[in-house]
This record gives structure tokens, C-alpha cells and sequence, in this order.
């Protein structure tokens, strides 16, 4: 409750008289609702006692109270909803300006910007709810009960009796709808959603990665497995708020019943007559959805005390958590039928909404242990021919083989055992080293990664850390620079003896000797398989057995 308490202060300190106002025009429509009812059945009643009696009675009176009281529900309500939706909107805006205003000014070390980000914007939302859900709730609730209290003792012993016992059985309820042991419920259920939040995010930018190593299906369970456990948690915080709820409801109906019992009671003994009775009884139905209304409130307490400390540690620059990633199946190798490992027959592709095809006719043929380049111009369709290769993409016309079988009759994983793909920017994961190369190779042990990272020359890099292998990569392989991330994804393509290698411009944006160094050991690594190299750079070309040379949909092979 400190941090709560504290937020609360915050807020009032931000600015008193909106905090202060909200309340006070809130309290308009509950007394003017409960007055209603009570002004309603003491009238209808001495109305109907008096035509029976043939009595006078005053109606303007009452009726002029009965409308002033529904136009200042009416206009109570607007203005509640106007001036407490504002003090909150004021408050928050500058609190999630300070917030972020922190994190510009120095991010928060080792945590993951999409998790700390998620996490910061959650937080406020659960932050939101405090003034409107808590305090104000709380405040008219208890000015509402001291208030019928009080009138209830200057009308019987037995009624302020039966009111107090069941305004203390609407606290007890409420003293116990905060539950602290709940607050690891919440924990669980903000760990959940910060894995499946991480998780997609990575499935998202990773994909292609993920694709060409045929993991996408184990991606989505992980997913799944965290959007489980998150919707099993909530459900359970879901449950046990509208448990409190319907005990309030129960509490409410026990009370009309035993103030209709009393009333009757008080009005046979001649202590109290009809019409104020049956006015008395018509407050109490007005008092569950009063009291009713700061349970949800209460009962999420523990999530707001856990966003409101870590609103106050975000300050500090120690809010976030970490995320995890998933694993996808290793690749193996795929016995050839053919003497060209690929092959395509006039194939033709066109982007949705495309003008013309980037591709239409072309024909090439790749055989064991032959490096070929394709070459041309920016947005002639090289990487577009990388991308049909590996399956990431489908042709419209025409048909792509791989070892003599159509590329589209491979299996999902069977096709990721025969075509490995090395991009110029490999998604790496915020995970260990060593799960980033598993990633190719599942069942791999130390040995055979340390030998990876060996012939992709990371090897020295990598033992300089404490924890090697388990060395934490940041989000987009943080703590590398960009050619020893090139040089990683290099080492867990060295996991895998696929029949096809695709390179899609991967010594792109690396400097002259570390480019030519990266593709040295590709090629030094490299026995029989083929290979389809996007290339554009002389040291590309000159490494090749042919040059294929790509001039957009007027495709023409030299």
C-alpha cells in the first residue's frame, strides 16, 4: 500500500483543486440518486395514503424536490465524469512525461526497449484507475455511510443497528478484497504477458530467420503457451473480482430484507409511519451499486501497487523485465536426385499492386559445388529470386526445382533441412549465445559451437566473456558489433550441411577486409553444396563460377 499511498499523494500534490473538486462533484449524483429514492417512495406512499384517507397533502413541494433532484443527478453525472476523467488525464500525462523523459535521457541497462516500453505503458494504464476506481469510490462510500449513519440513529435504535451491521460487513468486504497474496498472481500474470508480447515481437522480426530454419510452428506454441498462461491468471483475478462483487450484491439483499423487516416492525409498534419507512427501505436498494463500486478497485489493488512501484523505479531506471525466445527444429541434410540442386523453368513473379512483374522468364540452373551470383541493378528482383529459393515466397507462373522435386512438393521441414539462407541482417535474439546458434542446430553441443563460432572467427571474441557460451545478447544482438553479429549468423549456418546455401547480400555494410574475411570461411566451410549469391560488389562476383545479371522483368541470362 506504501507505493499506492505515495501515487496517491503525488496526484493530489500535482493539483489539489481538480483532485479535490472531482470528488466533490462526484458526491453530487450519489446523494441526489439515493435522496430520489427516498424523497420517490415517501411521496408515492403519503400520495396513496392520502387519496384513501381523503387528507390534504402539499404535492408541488415534493415534486419540484423530485425533479431538482433528477436534473442534479443528470448534470452531477456529466460533470463527474468531466472534471475526474481530467485530474486523472492531468496527472498522467505529466507523470508519463517524466517517466519517458528518463529513459531518454539514459535507458535502462540490459533490458530490452520493447519490454520496458510495454511494461511503462501498462503500468500507466493500471495507474489510471487508481483516482477514478479507488479514491473516489472510497471517499464517497465512506462520506455516504457516515452521513446514513447518522440519520438512521435519529430514527430508531433498531434501524442504525441493522445499518451499522451491514455498512461493517461492506468494509469487512472490502478490507478483504485486498489480498496480498495476490500479488504473485499478478506477478505470473505480468510475466505471462511480457513473454507473449517478447515472443511475438521476436516471431515478428525474426521471421525469415525462423522460416528458413523451419521453426515458425514451434514459435507460434511458445506464443500460444504464454497467451495460455496469461488468459488462465487473468480469468483467475477475473473470478475472484466478480466473487467480491456478487458477495457485495448478497450483502445488499440481506440488508433490504431485514430494513423492510425492521421498518414493518418500527411501523406495527407505532415508532415510525408508512411513507418514511418505505422511503428508508428504497436508500438501502440504492447502496450496493455505491459501495459495489470501489470493490474492483480494491480488488486490483495488487496490480496497481506493483505498476506504482515500479512507476517509482522506472525513475530510477530499474523498471522492465527480460523476455525469451523460442527455439526452432535443427536442419539436416536431404539426399540430391538430380545433377542440378536448383533450377528454375521460366519462372514470373509480381508484387500485389505492382504496375509489372520484378520477374518474368527467367530460367537458371545451379549443379553441386557451384557458386553462382546474381547480379543487377537496386530493385531489379535479386533478392526476390533469395527469397523464392528458399520457399519465402511462392511464383506465379513457372516452377522452381530442388534436387529434381518442385520446390512446392517439399515439406515444411524437409525443405529447411535442404536450403539454408545467410541474410545481410540475421535476426539474433535476446538469449544466450549459444541459443541463438541452437537455433540452426537444436541438439549441437559446446563442442560443435565452439568449432562453428571457430571457422566463423568468434570464437577468441566469445571466451573473452565470463560466460561464453551463455553470454546474454540485447535485443538485435546487442553487445556485438555489426560484423561479429554477421559473423554469428555465419557461425550458425556452420551448424547446418544443407544441399543449397543462399546469400543475400551478406557481407553488406561490412568494412572491405572483414566482408572478404566473412565470405573466405563461408567459402572454406563450404564442400559440395550450391550456392545462390546475391551479390553486387566485385569481391562477390569475382568468387563466383557465373554471374547471373538481372535487369527487372526483361530478364536475360548472359
Amino acid at each position: 500500500m506504501t507505493a499506492v499511498w505515495q501515487f496517491i499523494k503525488s496526484q493530489q500534490s500535482f493539483s489539489r483543486l481538480h483532485f479535490w473538486v472531482g470528488i466533490a462533484v462526484s458526491l453530487l449524483p450519489v446523494a441526489a440518486g439515493i435522496l430520489l429514492l427516498g424523497v420517490s417512495g415517501w411521496f408515492i406512499t403519503a400520495a396513496a395514503l392520502a387519496g384513501l384517507s381523503g387528507a390534504f397533502l402539499n404535492i408541488f413541494a415534493p415534486s419540484a424536490i423530485i425533479r431538482a433532484l433528477a436534473i442534479i443527478r443528470t448534470a452531477g453525472r456529466y460533470g463527474e465524469r468531466v472534471l475526474t476523467h481530467d485530474a486523472t488525464f492531468r496527472f498522467l500525462t505529466d507523470l508519463r512525461n517524466r517517466l519517458f523523459e528518463a529513459y531518454a535521457i539514459e535507458p535502462a541497462k540490459k533490458k530490452r526497449s520493447g519490454t520496458v516500453l510495454n511494461r511503462l505503458t501498462a503500468d500507466i494504464d493500471a495507474l489510471d484507475s487508481v483516482y477514478l476506481r479507488l479514491v473516489v469510490p472510497i471517499v464517497l462510500a465512506v462520506i455516504v455511510a457516515t452521513f446514513l449513519l447518522v440519520v438512521w440513529a435519529t430514527v430508531s435504535r433498531a434501524v442504525f443497528t441493522v445499518g451499522l451491521i451491514f455498512i461493517a460487513a461492506w468494509a469487512i468486504l472490502a478490507w478483504r478484497s485486498f489480498d496480498n497474496s495476490e500479488r504473485n498472481t499478478v506477478r505470473r500474470a505480468d510475466a505471462a504477458s511480457d513473454a507473449m508480447r517478447l515472443r511475438a515481437a521476436d516471431l515478428a522480426g525474426g521471421r525469415r530467420d525462423i522460416a528458413v530454419y523451419g521453426g515458425l510452428g514451434e514459435a507460434a506454441d511458445h506464443i500460444l503457451t504464454a497467451d495460455g498462461r496469461s488468459m488462465e491468471v487473468e480469468e483467475k483475478l477475473e473470478q475472484r473480482s466478480n466473487r467480491l462483487v456478487g458477495l457485495s450484491s448478497l450483502i445488499g439483499q440481506t440488508f433490504l430484507a431485514f430494513m423492510l423487516l425492521v421498518c414493518a416492525w418500527e411501523v406495527a409498534d407505532g415508532h415510525l409511519t408508512l411513507a418514511p419507512a418505505v422511503g428508508l427501505v428504497l436508500v438501502v436498494m440504492a447502496l450496493p451499486e455505491l459501495f459495489s463500486a470501489m470493490l474492483p478497485g480494491l480488488a486490483n489493488l495488487p496490480r496497481t501497487e506493483l505498476a506504482a512501484e515500479r512507476s517509482i523505479a522506472a525513475r530510477r531506471l530499474n523498471a522492465g523485465t527480460e523476455g525469451s525466445t523460442a527455439k526452432p527444429e535443427a536442419p539436416s541434410e536431404l539426399e540430391d536426385t538430380t545433377d542440378a540442386v536448383l533450377r528454375f523453368e521460366s519462372v514470373r513473379f509480381n508484387y500485389p499492386g505492382a504496375a509489372r512483374p520484378i520477374l518474368d522468364g527467367l530460367s537458371l540452373e545451379i549443379g553441386h559445388g557451384e557458386v553462382v551470383a546474381v547480379a543487377g541493378r537496386s530493385g531489379c528482383g535479386k533478392t526476390t529470386v533469395a527469397s523464392l529459393a528458399a520457399r519465402l515466397l511462392d511464383a506465379d507462373k513457372g516452377t522452381i526445382w530442388l534436387n529434381g522435386t518442385d520446390i512446392r512438393d517439399f515439406s515444411e521441414s524437409d525443405l529447411r533441412r535442404s536450403v539454408a539462407v545467410l541474410s545481410q541482417r540475421p535476426y539474433l535474439f535476446n538469449d544466450t549465445i549459444a541459443a541463438n546458434l541452437r537455433i540452426a542446430n537444436p541438439d549441437a553441443g559446446e563442442a560443435e559451437l565452439w568449432e562453428a563460432l571457430e571457422r566463423s572467427a568468434l570464437a577468441e571474441r566469445i571466451a573473452q566473456d565470463e560466460a561464453g557460451l551463455q553470454s546474454i545478447l540485447g535485443e538485435a544482438g546487442l553487445g556485438l558489433s555489426g560484423g561479429e553479429q554477421r559473423r554469428l549468423a555465419l557461425a550458425r549456418a556452420f551448424l547446418t550441411r544443407p544441399s543449397l546455401y543462399v546469400l543475400d547480400e551478406m557481407t553488406e555494410g561490412l568494412d572491405e577486409n572483414t566482408g572478404a574475411e566473412v565470405l573466405a570461411r563461408f567459402l572454406d566451410f563450404r564442400t559440395d553444396q550450391a550456392v545462390l549469391m546475391i551479390a553486387h560488389k566485385d569481391r562477390e562476383l569475382d568468387v563466383a563460377d557465373r554471374v547471373v545479371r538481372l535487369s527487372g522483368s526483361d530478364t536475360r541470362l548472359p
